[in-house]
């Protein structure tokens, strides 16, 4: 281990330890719920700006057909600005993200509230012995409830554990077998031997986990939705655009709203841009303004919920040997197929290696008949 993770390490502790002394569970709730008032009372102002950015691109827009690269670029940087203010403003319209908080950490709000005011109701015994020994463990028992209920708090909202877990303490039952699952550190999870079942947990301890973990790997699946829907806002270079409008002009496309994944991936290609492949969809949307492809909030969770299944199937029959999990474009254009999106197909690849293909199909079909799933073959 290097002197800077030692140092990182020992920050970490000291941040942790800080949190410790200087919050409660109370005292953060009050926070998060003055933040979700400031952003109500913000509304009108945001409203305003996001006005004046769109006065802004309807001026440009008046002169697309004189536009240089950096106009370009800052007609791109007003699109992010404008998106992440309706993001905002519906979100707030909507309450998205105080239902998601109280869907989040509701129970144990009520839980530290209900154990708060049981305070205030202690009954004294007659024999003063027994009264203070009494009260001593009582609060003493309420004092580790609560600690644990704040622990639970913080690592649902900021996903980081206050008490330090080697997850040797815990016993997780399999929901469909109703048998105990055995904690395997390797993949950092635990696994049901009958069903395959797998939960990913997160072990606090320096113990040996897999370079990509399931929780590493439900992290990477979040980002391919993101994606595909142009959620993200990465810094493409401005010699990409260049290139890219130096191409559609040799091509003679003038009118940007024709792009599509194939035309862009192509261009691409022949540019040498190949590690741009992933963002298409937010070039596309820069380039020509027209709406990436979406998805609805509850299809984003039924999208990872699948994920999720097809995690412990896939440790199973994976070929002895094999690290790298299945290509996540071949696995969202799988779950596409079988929630009947035909019109999201388009935008996720299969191999072009035959072979490759069937050695994944093969790993599907296993993994599909485990879940009772349709297999559906990729060779039509």
């Amino acid at each position: 281990m290097s002197f800077k993770v030692k140092i990182d390490a020992k920050k970490s502790e000291n941040n942790i330890q800080n949190i410790k002394e200087t919050q409660t569970l109370d005292k953060k709730h009050k926070e998060i719920i003055k933040n979700f008032k400031n952003q109500k009372d913000n509304i009108i102002i945001n409203a305003e700006e996001l006005l004046e950015l769109e006065n802004k691109i309807t001026e440009m827009d008046k002169l697309r057909d004189k536009f240089t690269i950096d106009d370009l670029n800052i007609r791109a940087k007003l699109l992010n600005q404008k998106d992440e203010l309706e993001t905002m403003q519906k979100n707030v319209n909507n309450n998205f993200n105080e239902m998601d908080y109280y869907d989040k950490t509701g129970d144990l709000i009520m839980q530290y509230y209900e154990l708060r005011d049981n305070d205030t109701n202690i009954k004294e015994s007659k024999n003063i012995l027994e009264y203070l020994g009494k009260k001593k463990a009582d609060i003493s028992i309420k004092d580790v409830n609560r600690s644990e209920l704040f622990n639970k708090y913080w690592k649902r909202i900021e996903g980081v554990r206050l008490n330090l877990d080697d997850g040797t303490k815990r016993i997780k039952y399999c929901i469909e077998c109703n048998l105990e699952k055995i904690l395997d550190y390797s993949i950092s999870s635990y696994v049901c031997q009958c069903c395959g079942d797998v939960e990913e947990i997160i072990l606090d301890e320096d113990r040996q986990i897999k370079d990509y973990s399931p929780y590493r790997r439900i992290n990477h699946f979040r980002e391919w939705l993101n994606q595909f829907q142009a959620k993200q806002s990465p810094e493409i270079p401005e010699e990409v655009y260049q290139g890219i409008i130096i191409e559609l002009n040799k091509n003679r496309i003038s009118n940007y709203n024709e792009l599509n994944k194939k035309k862009m991936k192509l261009i691409l290609k022949k540019l040498g841009y190949n590690s741009y492949y992933e963002h298409i969809h937010y070039i596309i949307n820069k380039l020509s303004n027209l709406p990436p492809p979406k998805i609805t909030r509850d299809m984003e969770k039924i999208f990872i919920k699948m994920f999720t299944k097809i995690e412990g199937p896939w440790e199973l029959y994976k070929q002895p040997g094999r690290k790298n999990f299945l290509s996540y474009s071949y696995v969202l254009y799988k779950f596409c197929e079988l929630l009947e999106l035909d019109h999201l197909l388009e935008c996720f690849t299969l191999h072009k290696d035959p072979n490759k293909l069937m050695e994944n199909d093969d790993i599907w079909k296993k993994i599909c008949q485990s879940l009772n799933w349709e297999f559906i073959c990729s060779f039509k």
